[in-house]
């Protein structure tokens, strides 16, 4: 999405402070222990909305989206998410964001650090992936996003149940603590399983290694109808020879492994939320049930009708 895409025509932007007063739409600010603050926002399905924010000060953060379709403008930065997306962003103070959420409604867990803070909660930015220490290093002079691994159906959950959690009082902020600090150390063991690999290798060119993000990320995008790898190549400016090579020194596993894997996640994420068997096996890029149903036993040793029962 490029920023002339940004707008929705015809409507209005509001300040993000005007939705506390909708009780539709929900937003709690929490801070932890240690500096950070955590912010749990969900909206409910309706129309499509759009707000403004202005940063008060230098911040670094992650966003862990749960639903679709969130259009986010940060600075000329705009970028759209999907379902299990992590974010990462940075905002010097007096940064201008704005954003348009989907009618489909909103669910996000946001966790923001003032720069100093971040740099003890991960060791100087080393602790983190590559571009998010890149963006906690310029934190404080320019504002920037980047993607990060997608999050997988356990942390999912957990992000779920920090609306849900039955807890209250003490032991709510407790709980809601825990599970920041579970969903950030994923992050992390993310970032340090991406290094060991790396290193397992010759050091991965700067290039090579733009190359193999991007195609993660568009394979991400584009899972339901992926690419040949000819045409992935094509799209990239590479050649297929150095994309397959690269993207299994990177990421530890093949290109057609890695689109499986984020169905399978997809799919057990559809199924807890109470989707049919059928719909998710479409929702996924998969035109015969059967062959899903056998695909996700081989990934999870378990048929999709049973992971579907245990949520219901």
């Amino acid at each position: 999405m490029t920023a002339s895409d940004f707008a929705a025509p015809n409507l209005p932007t509001r300040p993000w402070q005007s939705q506390l007063k909708r009780p539709d739409q929900q937003v709690e600010t929490l801070p932890l222990r240690g500096g950070a603050t955590l912010i749990l926002s969900q909206f409910a399905p309706g129309s499509a909305q759009s707000f403004s924010f202005t940063e008060p000060e230098d911040v670094f953060g992650f966003g862990f989206h749960l639903r679709d379709g969130a259009q986010f403008k940060v600075e000329s930065t705009s970028f759209q998410t999907s379902s299990l997306d992590v974010w990462s962003c940075a905002s010097p103070r007096g940064s201008e964001s704005h954003f348009v959420l989907p009618p489909a409604g909103f669910r996000t867990v946001a966790v923001r650090f003032t720069p100093s803070v971040a740099d003890e909660y991960f060791d100087g930015g080393n602790a983190l992936p590559d571009s998010a220490r890149q963006l906690l290093q310029r934190a404080r002079e320019t504002a920037g996003v980047a993607r990060l691994m997608a999050m997988k159906p356990a942390s999912a959950a957990r992000l779920e149940s920090m609306f849900n959690s039955g807890y209250g009082g003490a032991a709510r902020r407790l709980y809601l603590e825990s599970c920041t600090l579970d969903l950030l150390a994923g992050q992390i063991s993310d970032a340090a399983l991406l290094t060991q690999r790396s290193n397992n290798d010759e050091k991965v060119r700067p290039r090579h290694r733009e190359i193999v993000m991007a195609a993660r990320d568009y394979l991400d995008r584009h899972y339901r109808e992926p690419p040949t790898i000819t045409e992935l190549a094509r799209i990239l400016g590479t050649n297929e020879f150095t994309l397959k090579r690269e993207f299994k020194r990177v990421f530890g596993t093949t290109l057609f492994a890695h689109v499986s894997l984020r169905r399978m996640e997809r799919a057990e994420w559809l199924l807890r939320q109470g989707l049919t068997v059928a719909a998710v096996a479409n929702e996924i890029g998969y035109e015969c049930v059967r062959s899903f149903s056998a695909a996700f036993r081989r990934h999870t040793g378990r048929p999709p009708s049973a992971v579907r029962r245990d949520f219901r």
